[in-house]
């Protein structure tokens, strides 16, 4: 069910060269709902909305829906007589890729509120899929499930489902749905109630379902059965679901949307879910601004100072705060109590969170960022703020593990013992890992790569392992990012 990453990295391509025949591009939010300006580009077919709460991923989230005539505007921006006064003055911009408009160029549509609706000419159509946070309703309290209640059984079909339904369904949910059908009134038909089955021969209706194993199979069969190139959007992804079900649900997503050639953008709380993707399919809203980068949760939480130390280190992604974190421990310990490290997304990403940390009027402490130093030098790359330092001058896990590689001969006695190994020789060790060295393969999975030739054995530790040996043999490469750090956190 899971791509693979270069089918992941083809699907972004699409995206960027304009290859779907339908899609939203852009979105900018003009003074709504709190937004002042803020630019949302999707470059990625599957795109995660993530922020805290009240921080506008439902804005985004219906600011895409209002592309297309076929959603009507209320349904996301319903205007009360009460305290919408505002809504005068709400403007959203939409680039849309539409190949029946225009084969050669994105068109550019803009929807205004004024005179008390909303005005959009001229915007196109398409099938959108609108999937709702009351999925994870218990039936019986949604009005629409009450005439599966009570009536003639000959009013209603019982119908098998999808067959893509049963198999992707069954996938995420680690069971065999494959006796389970769907029951429609002939009457009436937008409304479907499932019937599951219990040990194979006890059947229960979908009143008695679990709160997950609904939203996954409605959200799957509506997915399954809508069109090609339409737009599906997801409130609460993860509502109701087991974590390990959140990372096979963003897996399905991601294999649909390529199958089907579908835009899917959803909201989310999970850092489940945010792990699987990639740092271009995630933007985070905090306080009516949008940040384009894989900001973990916690992080969030720092930015808007629902989650402060006295001090606050930003960095790019997970490697990197396990490396800085480590070498704090060895090199500072005495201001490790007294400050957080947190993955705040890639370049600029970084700059921008550590820079609105910085200003923003309810934190009284200060950040800094350190960037990863693949980027120093690059064209359109220009100085870094004062309170921004490089950490070294290529990419983290490339340099811990390119100098434990150049120097595997000298360490292999450490390595087994620091990377939990001690059931391998050190030839195989040094073997091994010179083969990851020969296979050039990407700087990302080096460690992963690592594991799996030896016999998959955790990555976690030998990532550990290594970075607590490059840290204890480089005292030099910490020195400058050492003092950095006390000086820019006034420690």
């Amino acid at each position: 069910m899971q791509i693979s990453p270069n089918d992941l990295k083809e699907e972004m391509d699409k995206v960027r060269d304009n290859k779907f025949s339908k899609y939203v591009k852009r979105v900018v939010l003009r003074n709504v709902r709190g937004f002042g300006e803020e630019v949302i580009d999707f470059k990625a077919p599957v795109t995660a909305l993530i922020g805290t709460n009240g921080g506008g991923k439902s804005t985004i989230l219906g600011a895409v829906a209002l592309a297309y005539k076929t959603i009507k505007p209320s349904k996301f921006f319903p205007k009360s007589f009460f305290g919408d006064e505002s809504m005068s003055e709400w403007e959203i911009e939409l680039e849309i890729t539409d190949k029946s408009k225009a084969r050669d160029r994105n068109i550019t549509r803009t929807a205004k509120f004024k005179q008390s609706k909303w005005r959009r000419d001229s915007f196109p159509e398409r099938d959108v899929v609108y999937i709702e946070i009351q999925r994870t309703v218990p039936a019986g309290e949604l009005s629409k499930f009450k005439q599966f209640l009570a009536g003639d059984r000959n009013d209603f079909d019982e119908l098998p489902l999808n067959a893509n339904t049963v198999k992707y369904a069954s996938a995420v949910l680690d069971k065999d749905i494959v006796n389970y059908k769907a029951i429609v009134k002939r009457s009436e038909q937008s409304t479907k109630m499932y019937v599951g089955m219990a040990n194979g021969c006890t059947s229960y209706s979908q009143f008695h379902f679990g709160a997950g194993e609904a939203s996954i199979i409605e959200t799957i069969d509506r997915i399954e059965n809508a069109n090609d190139n339409s737009l599906v959007l997801i409130e609460e992804l993860e509502n109701g679901l087991h974590p390990v079900a959140v990372r096979l649900f963003v897996h399905y997503l991601q294999n649909v949307s390529k199958r089907k050639k579908l835009q899917i953008v959803f909201t989310t709380h999970s850092q489940d879910a945010v792990n699987e993707l990639s740092p271009e399919a995630v933007w985070a809203s905090i306080n009516k601004k949008a940040w384009n980068g894989k900001l973990s949760i916690e992080s969030l939480r720092a930015i808007t100072g629902q989650q402060i130390t006295s001090k606050v280190i930003y960095v790019e992604d997970n490697f990197a705060k396990e490396w800085v974190e480590n070498a704090i421990g060895h090199y500072a310990p005495e201001i490790a109590p007294s400050l957080k490290v947190y993955s705040a997304g890639g370049y600029p990403n970084v700059l921008k969170v550590s820079e609105y940390h910085n200003i923003n009027p309810m934190i009284n402490s200060k950040s800094v960022a350190l960037v990863d130093g693949d980027i120093m030098g690059r064209p359109g790359v220009g100085a870094l703020p004062p309170n921004a330092m490089y950490l070294g001058d290529n990419y983290p896990d490339a340099t811990v593990f390119n100098f434990i590689a150049d120097n595997k001969e000298a360490l292999v006695s450490i390595i087994r013992q620091r990377c939990l190994l001690t059931k391998f020789s050190v030839d195989r060790i040094t073997k091994d890992i010179e083969s990851v060295v020969n296979s050039a393969c990407d700087h990302h999975v080096y460690f992963s790569s690592l594991s799996s030739k030896l016999d998959f054995n955790s990555e976690l530790f030998i990532r550990a392992g290594m970075i607590d040996i490059f840290n204890e043999e480089n005292p030099q490469f910490w020195d400058n990012i050492i003092d950095f750090i006390k000086s820019g956190l006034d420690t």
